[in-house]
């Protein structure tokens, strides 16, 4: 979905009625084509953007000693950034790397402050997505740390189910911390059933 697409549908503006509006705010977005393997941010850059995910998946991810451990994915349709270096201007933690070719939106933290200032129907879009993203992370915070494997499977599949389909099995595997081949077994239905029939 085109990012002007995405505001005009939002509560806060209606068709008509923010012209000047979105006369300046195209002229402060900038967009860039990401190929499948590059990276948006990496660690330790400062990221001052704020990004909107136009087309493709990203995954982000840190790395724990020799080891990736996938935080999240954002997809069409999502704004993302790395907020402690957005927010407080530190490096960034994480890796932004494109696992499908992707389209993606930008703005700089400096305009992006301009606009929350000159339209009151921005702020309260800006604050709606904040809270909107702090409630997805409270849930992804509470399945993945108070759910079973199986159960976490459960979760993505009716919350996130394009996960299934678009991500790799490793990159999953990292994501819901479930071992390569426990996650194969829970993806296979047969093999549970079997599982669940053998007495302790």
């Amino acid at each position: 979905m085109k990012l002007s697409e995405r505001l005009s549908q939002s509560p806060y503006f209606f068709k008509g009625s923010n012209s000047v509006f979105f006369d300046w705010f195209l002229k402060l977005v900038y967009s860039r084509k990401v190929r499948k393997g590059e990276f948006i941010i990496e660690e330790g850059e400062i990221c001052d953007k704020l990004y909107y995910i136009e087309k493709g998946l990203v995954r982000i991810y840190r790395i724990e000693g020799d080891k990736e451990i996938t935080t999240w994915f954002t997809k069409e349709g999502d704004f993302v950034t790395t907020v402690n270096s957005f927010h407080f201007g530190l490096p960034s933690k994480e890796y932004f790397e494109a696992i499908e070719d992707s389209v993606i939106y930008y703005i700089n933290k400096k305009s992006y402050l301009y606009l929350v200032e000159l339209s009151s129907n921005f702020a309260k879009f800006s604050m709606d997505e904040l809270l909107t993203n702090l409630c997805e992370y409270q849930n992804q915070c509470e399945f993945l740390r108070t759910l079973s494997a199986q159960d976490r499977l459960k979760y993505i599949e009716n919350k996130y189910p394009y996960l299934l389909t678009r991500v790799k099995q490793k990159y999953l595997c990292s994501f819901l911390n479930i071992e390569a081949t426990y996650l194969s077994k829970l993806m296979n239905p047969k093999s549970v059933e079997s599982e669940q029939k053998i007495p302790d």
